[in-house]
């Protein structure tokens, strides 16, 4: 049948070559408006529900009885149509034509030398601390198979009082290790996280999407294995594919609603979905166990044209017993993070992104910049923060050493401690001593 559909279609187009491109700009053009219009009208539906919410919150508010300081029926998740859609009047819906006017405006070269020694010297990698890293996972199976020589840590001031790590508490440290853009090999109380992960060189395909500007300073192999994998929205920077190939079953994924799919299509079934405000335990085992958030972000998901929201977009908050880290993914600010805060603050570690921010009248509802980043990290009451996604892939217009100076600044408008908020170097492994207050 679908070979005779073929055959009648190549007749039907060699009687009507003529007539084929008023067809085809026809259909371009009738896609084109059912397109625009409907993004009109989930944007008109979107409205109607936060204006609806906030009234149906102040209603229920006047009622003794209720309260929302955590901002869950005002800003849980929202779907329209079989789209998620932010609920925070902080978002603006972008149009083709806001596309098209940064492409035309947009400035190019991110101020890259020509010389790839210069961003060599500009941004070193570090190795990290496999033997820290091994010493504070519980099993000592673990896929690490370098192990690094006994330097001196990433930090002389956090480190000098720990020269030995095997007397390290496991039950009480934290360890991150940025490995570039929003990946993340984070070890809490002994429990191994890895976030966002990407480790290949472009985003999309080894021929297809944005180059990194450094290698990965370590690959999947090198590191201790993960007990959990964090994923906050599908975008081919914050997830790749090989990754999910390689570790699949043998790990926990903790991805957003619509997403399970997804990783059932890759053969991977250890999977739990989770809508914002959802909360649910990891067992690590028969003496530790480990609370797993899905908190909100503002920002959108898709991996192709045709699959654009059709799954939502999280940050995650991991309780131990005595410290907790937060990892947002990627987000524009919004009110959420407040109530976040209230909630389940103070945040012992923040895993913050800091880069992809310019333009701001194009990036700003779903990029943050530095400062909207101290805001974030002062909304959670975190202790400490790492400022991420950036220096790997430029997807935008700032300079590419802009991340981390303009994070310096913001850090001296808001009274910030020199350590409380740090862009690390990449494959640095810092180490954290936190409680929970």
């Amino acid at each position: 049948m679908s070979n005779r559909a073929f055959g009648l279609g190549l007749t039907w187009l060699r009687a009507n070559r003529g007539s084929v491109p008023i067809c085809f700009f026809g259909a371009i053009a009738g896609v084109t408006v059912y397109v625009l219009l409907n993004d009109q009208w989930i944007t008109y539906r979107r409205q109607q529900h936060i204006e609806r919410r906030k009234k149906e919150q102040k209603t229920l508010l006047s009622n003794s009885t209720f309260t929302d300081s955590s901002g869950q029926f005002r800003f849980a998740s929202l779907n329209i149509g079989g789209r998620f859609v932010n609920p925070f009047e902080t978002w603006r819906d972008k149009t083709l034509w806001d596309f098209i006017k940064w492409l035309v405006t947009r400035t190019s070269g991110n101020g890259l030398p020509k010389d790839p020694q210069e961003i060599e010297k500009a941004l070193p990698l570090a190795q990290p601390h496999f033997a820290l890293l091994k010493a504070l996972s519980r099993s000592t199976n673990s896929n690490t198979n370098t192990i690094a020589d006994d330097e001196q840590l990433s930090d002389d001031r956090e480190y000098v009082d720990y020269p030995n790590v095997e007397s390290l508490d496991r039950s009480h440290t934290i360890t991150a290790t940025w490995l570039g853009q929003s990946t993340c090999f984070v070890q809490i109380e002994g429990l191994n996280i890895l976030t966002d992960p990407i480790f290949k060189r472009r985003t999309v395909f080894s021929w297809l999407g944005p180059e990194r500007l450094r290698p990965s300073p370590c690959q999947l192999e090198d590191l201790p294995h993960p007990d959990i994998v964090l994923v906050s929205h599908n975008h081919f920077d914050h997830l790749d594919s090989d990754v999910v190939r390689k570790l699949g079953n043998t790990v926990t994924w903790y991805v957003p609603l619509g997403l399970r799919n997804w990783f059932a299509r890759h053969g991977v079934y250890k999977v739990k979905e989770l809508d914002w405000w959802q909360e649910v335990d990891h067992q690590l085992d028969d003496d530790r166990k480990f609370r797993i958030i899905s908190t909100p972000t503002q920002h959108w998901s898709g991996r192709n044209g045709l699959d654009s929201n059709s799954s939502l977009w999280s940050s995650f908050l991991v309780k131990g017993m005595h410290s907790s880290v937060f990892h947002c993914g990627d987000t524009g600010y919004c009110p959420a993070f407040e109530d976040v805060g209230k909630r389940y603050g103070p945040v012992s570690l923040a895993i913050l992104p800091i880069g992809s921010y310019e333009p701001r009248w194009y990036m700003c509802h779903q990029h943050v910049n530095p400062d909207d980043a101290v805001r974030i990290h002062k909304d959670l009451r975190a202790k400490n923060s790492i400022g991420v996604h950036w220096g790997t892939f430029m997807m935008s217009d700032e300079h590419y050493l802009a991340p981390p100076r303009d994070l310096a600044t913001a850090c001296l408008k808001y009274n910030l401690d020199d350590e409380a908020f740090v862009a690390p170097q990449i494959g640095k492994t810092r180490l954290y001593f936190p409680t929970i207050e």
